[in-house]
C-alpha cells in the first residue's frame, strides 16, 4: 500500500524542477546584464578615447594622439561585442577601421618628420605591425605601397644626413618611381628634399626644378597649406 507522502513526490519534484529553472533563467539574465554592463562601459571608454584623440590629432598632436588610439584598441572584447548586438541602432568603430587610423596616424607622424629631414623607422614600423591586422582589399594594398614609400623617403633622410647628396638624389629618382601617383605627402616631400639637395650641392638647375614643382602643386594641384607656405620661405632664403 502505497503511502500518503508517496502521492505528492512527482508534484514536488516538478516543482523543484521549475524552482531550478526559474533560478538558473534569473543567473542568466542578471549575467546578461552584467556582461551588457561592462559592454556599455567599454564603448564609452572608447568613445571618448577616440573623441579625445581626434581632438589632438585636429590640433596637430599627433604623437600624443597616437596612445590614444591604441589604447582604444584595448576596449575590444566579448562583453563589447555583445552590448554592440543590443545597441544594433548605434554607430560604432570596427577592429579594422581602427587599425586602419593607426597605420595612417604612423604615416602622418613620419611624413611631419621627413618634412624636417628626419628619419621616422620607428613610426613606418610601427604602422606596419597594424597593418598586419587588416584584412586583403584594395585599401591595404594602398596602405602597404605607401608604408613602401616612407621606407625609401626615411632612407633619403638618412642618406642626406649623411652628407651624401648626390646619392640622395639618385636615390630620390628611384623612389619616385615606386611612389603611387596620389601619394600627395610624398610629392610635398620630394620638393622639400629637392630644395635642401640644391642648396647643399648648390646646383641652382634644382632649386629651380623644386620652384616648378612647388608651383604646379599650388596652382594646378591646388595644394594650399602650412607645408607648401614654408616651402616658398625655404626657397627664398
Amino acid at each position: 500500500m502505497k503511502k500518503t507522502t508517496d502521492q505528492f513526490f512527482p508534484a514536488r519534484t516538478g516543482g523543484a524542477i521549475i524552482i531550478v529553472v526559474v533560478l538558473l533563467l534569473v543567473a542568466g539574465i542578471i549575467g546578461a546584464g552584467v556582461i551588457y554592463s561592462q559592454g556599455n562601459q567599454q564603448q564609452q571608454r572608447q568613445s571618448q578615447l577616440l573623441a579625445d584623440g581626434y581632438e589632438l590629432f585636429n590640433q596637430g598632436k599627433l604623437a600624443e594622439a597616437y596612445p590614444l588610439f591604441k589604447d582604444a584598441q584595448t576596449t575590444f572584447s566579448a562583453a563589447l561585442n555583445f552590448y554592440r548586438r543590443l545597441a544594433s541602432s548605434e554607430s560604432h568603430v570596427t577592429p579594422d577601421e581602427l587599425h586602419e587610423l593607426v597605420v595612417s596616424v604612423c604615416l602622418s607622424i613620419a611624413h611631419e618628420q621627413f618634412f624636417d629631414l628626419k628619419t621616422a623607422d620607428e613610426w613606418v614600423s610601427r604602422a606596419e605591425e597594424d597593418l598586419k591586422h587588416l584584412p586583403a582589399g584594395e585599401r591595404k594594398s594602398d596602405l602597404t605601397n605607401s608604408l613602401v614609400t616612407a621606407r625609401d623617403v626615411s632612407k633619403l633622410c638618412e642618406t642626406f644626413n649623411a652628407g651624401n647628396y648626390e646619392q640622395a638624389m639618385k636615390d630620390l629618382l628611384a623612389a619616385e618611381a615606386n611612389a603611387q601617383a596620389s601619394d600627395q605627402d610624398f610629392f610635398i616631400f620630394e620638393i622639400r628634399f629637392l630644395i635642401a639637395c640644391g642648396k647643399a650641392l648648390g646646383e641652382p638647375a634644382i632649386i629651380n626644378q623644386a620652384r616648378e614643382l612647388l608651383f604646379f602643386a599650388t596652382t594646378d594641384a591646388g595644394i594650399d597649406n602650412e607645408k607648401t607656405r614654408s616651402l616658398w620661405v625655404t626657397l627664398t632664403n
